[in-house]
């Protein structure tokens, strides 16, 4: 069994170069392979097994899957589509798609990505950190800001989210039935995890069903960096992936960010 599982959902929606907004953000065909490449230099060191989930909404080259096919332990492909059951437009299919690639994990942790996510690091030792804090919280989100919370925001009263973006957990922490019952019964979830906002989707039913729950470390660029490209020029990845960490380091700190962790360039 590998230490870690590191799950990546990844689609092939029609390139966008620029978040736009939410559930538009950048998509490039760069991401489906050179993102992958990303998270095995980031976990280099560690024993762990990759899994890939492709929503398939455009085609993509036989090249560009044969790759992923070599990089990832489980390419996972599923022709895009929001039908379950009965339903002909199921509002929380996305979920149900993170769901099925958590699922596929079997190692001890899981490290979680959204597929517009880069992230580096100096070496094994942040990655160390973030799985000795699991042993105090149910899930390690990305660097923020606003550490050990994502944003202030007083509506939630506390309560924060569990960011697809990025997260880490230990893979008994997700209790699948329990997870798909609250995701596809909104009475049940509403009435058995009352919270200040009602927001029905995983990232926030993962926390609602673990107390104590999530921490969003601090921000620090000099040993670990994760954030999500708000624009993208193509092969821009490639190349970082190709530079040492100090390197890296130095052409992001040159950059801005946005909220709330958003790369421009």
């Amino acid at each position: 069994m590998p230490e870690i599982s590191c799950v990546i959902n990844v689609d092939s929606r029609k390139e966008n170069d620029t978040n736009e907004k939410m559930f538009n953000g950048v998509v490039s065909r760069d991401f489906l392979v050179d993102n992958v490449i990303n998270k095995k230099k980031l976990f280099e060191g560690f024993d762990a097994e990759f899994i890939v989930f492709l929503d398939l909404h455009e085609d993509v080259s036989e090249e560009t899957i044969s790759h992923m096919r070599e990089l990832a332990d489980t390419l996972i492909i599923r022709k895009h589509n929001k039908e379950f059951e009965d339903n002909k437009n199921f509002a929380a299919f996305n979920d149900l798609n993170y769901l099925q690639a958590l699922f596929c994990a079997r190692g001890k942790y899981i490290f979680h990505f959204d597929g517009d996510v880069s992230a580096f690091t100096i070496s094994p030792e942040p990655i160390r950190e973030y799985i000795n804090l699991l042993d105090k919280y149910g899930f390690v989100s990305y660097p923020s800001l606003w550490s050990p919370n994502p944003v202030v925001d007083d509506s939630f009263q506390g309560v924060f989210w569990v960011s697809t973006r990025f997260f880490c957990c230990k893979r008994k922490s997700l209790d699948f039935t329990e997870l798909m019952k609250c995701q596809l019964d909104y009475d049940y979830w509403k009435e058995n995890y009352p919270r200040a906002r009602l927001c029905h989707w995983l990232e926030h039913i993962l926390h609602y069903t673990k107390d104590n729950c999530v921490y969003y470390p601090e921000v620090e660029f000099n040993r670990f960096i994760l954030f999500t490209w708000h624009n993208y020029e193509k092969y821009t990845l490639q190349r970082l992936n190709n530079q040492t960490f100090e390197e890296v380091n130095k052409w992001v700190c040159s950059k801005q960010f946005g909220y709330p962790n958003d790369l421009f360039i």
